[in-house]
């Protein structure tokens, strides 16, 4: 990476109100090790504890799809990158990591049916959702997009082809109407 890259990275993340970002391989430890600097971080911004434990409950949530389902892994770990940024009207949080063909199609159905409800419906696929247990393949209780989805104000997200692979990118923003 030549110093102008470096110059116009860091001119990009200034830019871009991002106060935290992290690319890499990803595991329990780690997410351990930076959820506190996250915490701080948001500990300094002028936002209320409720705005700040949405971001941060995002971030968690975000880290851990990353950990267990990113196709790409070292050892481990998935690999992916996450960020926290200020906007004109409260954060964005982004997410991005790899993922196999058949889990692309998943993932779009649910967030496609998570983005169509509204917050009395959220809440009512949450209680389902913990009721009929995690989904076959899930590593975890299979509320994390459901959570994600009931924190943010709103949400959205793609893939994109990248190098032979299959990226998923999530962007969720948290403003102080939510």
């Amino acid at each position: 990476m030549s110093k102008k890259n470096t110059i116009q990275l860091h001119e990009l993340m200034i830019d871009r109100g991002t106060f935290f970002c992290y690319a890499g391989p990803l595991s329990e430890e780690i997410l351990t090790s930076i959820s506190g600097v996250v915490k701080e971080q948001l500990s300094e911004t002028d936002s209320t504890g409720p705005i700040t434990n949405k971001v941060f409950s995002i971030f968690i949530e975000q880290v851990q799809n990353i950990i267990r389902y990113s196709f790409e892994r070292i050892d481990d770990s998935g690999v992916g990158s996450v960020s926290i940024s200020r906007t004109d009207g409260g954060f964005l949080i982004e997410a991005v990591n790899e993922v196999d063909h058949q889990s692309q199609h998943k993932i779009a159905e649910v967030l496609s049916d998570l983005q169509s409800m509204d917050a009395s419906a959220l809440k009512a696929a949450y209680k389902t959702r913990l009721k009929s247990g995690p989904p076959e393949g899930s590593v975890g209780a299979g509320l994390g997009f459901i959570e994600i989805a009931r924190r943010s104000s709103r949400f959205d997200y793609s893939f994109e082809q990248h190098k032979g692979t299959t990226l998923f990118l999530y962007r969720g923003w948290v403003e102080p109407t939510n």
